[in-house]
Formats: C-alpha cells, sequence, structure tokens
C-alpha cells in the first residue's frame, strides 16, 4: 500500500509539473545540427531529450514511464512533421523510401522493446519497472527513428 500510494504521489508531482514531461524539440534539433556539424553520433540528443524521464527516481517507475510515453508521443509528432517536410520536396520517390526507412526503424525497434519486456518479465524485478523500462524503450525507438529520419533528410541538402 505505502508503494502505491508513492506512485500516486510521483503521477500527481509529474501532472503538476508538466514540464518534466515535455521535450524541447528546439534542443533536440539543435543538438543534431551540432552532432551533424561535427559528424559525429547524433544518437546522444535522444538521450538528452530522455534525461528528466530517466532521471527519476527508483521510486516514481510509473511517472518515469508516464514521462516516457508523453516524450514518445512528441517524437512521434516530429517525425510526422519531418515526413510533411520531406513530402513538400515534391520528390514522391524520395517520400515513399523515407516512409518505409522509418516504418521499418520503428518497427524492427518495437520488436526489440518486447523481447526486452518478456524477457525481464522472467526476473524478479517489478511490474512497475519492467513497465517504466518498457516505456523508455519504446520511446527510444521513436527517438532514434526521429534521429535517421532528420539525419537522411540532412543529408540530401
Amino acid at each position: 500500500m505505502k508503494r502505491d500510494i508513492g506512485a500516486i504521489g510521483a503521477l500527481c508531482l509529474l501532472l503538476s509539473e508538466p514540464a518534466m514531461a515535455q521535450m524541447s524539440m528546439e534542443t533536440v534539433d539543435a543538438c543534431l545540427t551540432d552532432a551533424f556539424s561535427a559528424q559525429t553520433s547524433p544518437n546522444a540528443c535522444v538521450d538528452l531529450a530522455h534525461s528528466e524521464c530517466g532521471g527519476m527516481p527508483e521510486e516514481m517507475h510509473a511517472a518515469s514511464a508516464l514521462c516516457f510515453t508523453k516524450t514518445q508521443e512528441v517524437w512521434n509528432a516530429a517525425i510526422a512533421e519531418q515526413m510533411e517536410v520531406i513530402r513538400a520536396r515534391g520528390d514522391d520517390q524520395l517520400s515513399a523510401i523515407a516512409g518505409i526507412e522509418t516504418k521499418y526503424d520503428v518497427l524492427s525497434a518495437l520488436l526489440q522493446c518486447d523481447r526486452m519486456e518478456e524477457l525481464n518479465r522472467l526476473t524478479d524485478q517489478s511490474a512497475e519497472l519492467v513497465a517504466r523500462q518498457k516505456a523508455g524503450c519504446v520511446s527510444t525507438a521513436a527517438g532514434l527513428a526521429y534521429v535517421r529520419l532528420n539525419w537522411r533528410a540532412r543529408s540530401l541538402e
């Protein structure tokens, strides 16, 4: 019961502080621009975007999972927006390729998230921790798909 009250409190805290569940796509895009210019791996930009969600204390698994879920929604919206930018260029073949690549980037990553979830359920980890890890993995899948889509689009410029 004590753990349930802690989870409820953590969820209330998260909902009362919307900035915790908000990531800045401007910050992410600036990070990607820096990585593109320096020709370094842009994947650290996803870690940066997830730092608040992943940095929540252990007793806040539910709040962390919700944070990751909200972050995933931001990634998904950013992917849709980037696809619109690519479509606006008017190259139907390029748009189709970008759509297919992004679709399978996400699907293959989600398959790995499912695998990790199943393996984690075989351990003595709590259901809340497993849910937190799954939400983090799914958000990371969307983040990495955005990074790859963004990276490909920048390469075309």
